[in-house]
């Protein structure tokens, strides 16, 4: 069902905050707000889903903070990466982070403006050529500022795509020939040790958090680096997801563990208590089926009461 103007309206207002706030310091929300600015002029329902769980996700990890730090000035990194045919026109998307020591300085997360084929080497040249400006404008702004630069290295995911843009032509077959010459402009940069194509593993690659939704670990891990997150500080990601439940103060915490376990040793306590009460100890030590059938639903129903418990009053940190 198409909404009207006034919602329209609210959905490009909301996401248009939301790419303020990423700008300024929520680095690790850029890829869902990228996504959601190609959404402003027909939102649909599932945008609207996407859109709430992202303000979902900041209620939930307000205490975030961005901290930069420059330790290594002569020695600049760049993580580019790509993801291919994410969007609904098949287009792959580019993202790419710079860190001088600690942070991402520099973030990008675009979608990419061609259709490329079946090849994900393409794409990788496309998404390295894309950030290219803002490679090469970092280089040129740091020396600018009278600071020697020892190395650019450019880090990427795919020898195939490392080997094209290093040589160029030489390096192009049967899949590549079609490349426009204009994707080898940074060949050139390359021989002029302007900057230096390095492998990195996929599972370090910290540019593919701008490309595409991660979850669990791999996204904390990320998170941890672009925002140079404090890892002492409690993850409360999930604490969004429960819409009825409110994050916990940090100061609590203790209380809340305390609470935990009392009611844990309550719980045990009133098993013991009663199953003594249902079924005293005998010499004999032998039970009916219908003994151990009541057994069974007893501890069924006091797990089942410790659960409600734990889920209604005491919700677990």
């Amino acid at each position: 069902m198409p909404f009207d103007e006034e919602q329209v309206q609210s959905f490009h207002s909301t996401v248009a905050q939301l790419l303020f706030v990423t700008m300024r310091c929520r680095q690790d929300i850029q890829t869902a707000v990228a996504f959601l600015t190609t959404r402003v002029k027909d939102p649909g329902e599932d945008d609207w889903i996407k859109l709430r769980g992202v303000l979902k996700y900041l209620h939930g990890t307000v205490y975030l903070s961005l901290t930069l730090d420059v330790s290594e000035m002569n020695l600049v990194r760049w993580w580019v990466n790509t993801s291919f045919f994410v969007h609904s026109d098949y287009r792959s998307h580019t993202g790419a982070v710079l860190s001088l020591g600690k942070g991402g300085v520099i973030r990008m997360s675009q979608k990419q403006k061609i259709n490329t084929k079946m090849n994900s080497t393409e794409e990788e040249v496309v998404g390295v050529d894309d950030a290219s400006s803002q490679i090469l404008w970092t280089n040129y702004f740091i020396k600018a500022q009278g600071y020697s630069i020892d190395k650019m290295l450019v880090y990427q995911d795919n020898q195939s795509a490392i080997l094209l843009e290093t040589n160029g032509r030489q390096s192009s077959g049967k899949q590549t020939r079609h490349l426009n010459i204009s994707y080898f402009f940074i060949t050139d940069r390359i021989k002029g040790n302007e900057m230096t194509m390095n492998y990195c593993p996929a599972t370090k690659m910290v540019g593919d958090h701008f490309t595409k939704p991660l979850k669990g670990a791999l996204f904390q891990k990320f998170r941890l680096v672009i925002m140079s997150v404090d890892p002492e500080v409690p993850d409360v990601d999930l604490a969004w997801e429960r819409e009825s439940l409110p994050v916990m103060p940090q100061e609590c915490v203790g209380d809340n563990i305390t609470q935990v376990s009392v009611t844990s040793i309550l719980v045990h306590c009133g098993i013991f208590i009663g199953l003594g009460k249902v079924f005293p100890v005998e010499t004999t030590g032998k039970y009916s089926m219908d003994d151990w059938f009541s057994l069974l639903c007893l501890k069924m129903t006091l797990f089942l009461v410790a659960f409600l418990a734990r889920v209604f009053f005491l919700r677990p940190i």
